[in-house]
């Protein structure tokens, strides 16, 4: 990149002809050899990053709408090293390829590209820094129900007053009666 070069838009070819250069392919080889689990690889490791970076540096947002706009778009071909345009990836080996992709061999190929595009740098330029937000708590609580808080305590009322009204005092105990016929005795039926 040369100093005060305006960077093309999202998705043009000008963008990726740009930084196409500063994928590291050979870096992506070694950490990331072939895995093909007894089928034929028809795809390198640095073709499919490639391809996946497709999802960051074009407006596809979704794997399977790339895999339906590849045929059309030359320019992403080409940066993805695809040189024909009816056999491209399909959504199954993205995803296959993706599950090999662990934090630890994106951070080494982070660092790599890093590398190059520092190494590009004008030497008296200023530098810019950038927050790394690998390390920060993620902010997960947001959506999550709040636990609700103990209401307050009520006041002692200095003066007793009673909660209901006081009932009359009557008597409503029930009187066993048991009723004799002949020699046994029975109870009462109450109705």
């Amino acid at each position: 990149m040369v100093l005060g070069m305006d960077i093309p838009m999202t998705g043009t070819a000008a963008l990726l002809e740009l930084l196409s250069p500063f994928v590291p392919d050979l870096e992506i080889q070694a950490a990331l050899p072939r895995r093909t689990g007894g089928r034929r690889a028809e795809w390198s490791s640095a073709q499919l990053l490639r391809v996946l970076l497709l999802l960051v540096l074009t407006p596809a947002r979704s794997a399977n709408l790339l895999c339906e706009l590849l045929p059309e778009q030359r320019a992403w071909r080409r940066f993805a090293h695809l040189p024909n345009r009816r056999r491209l990836p399909n959504g199954r080996q993205l995803h296959e390829f993706r599950a090999r992709l662990t934090p630890g061999v994106l951070r080494q190929l982070n660092a790599l590209v890093l590398r190059r595009l520092l190494l590009t740098w004008p030497v008296g330029q200023p530098g810019v820094a950038l927050i790394d937000a690998t390390d920060l708590p993620a902010a997960t609580n947001e959506y999550k129900k709040k636990p609700r808080l103990p209401s307050p305590r009520a006041k002692r009322r200095s003066v007793a007053v009673p909660l209901r009204p006081a009932a009359p005092a009557t008597l409503s105990a029930t009187k066993s009666t048991r009723c004799v016929c002949g020699s046994r005795t029975m109870p009462r039926p109450s109705f």
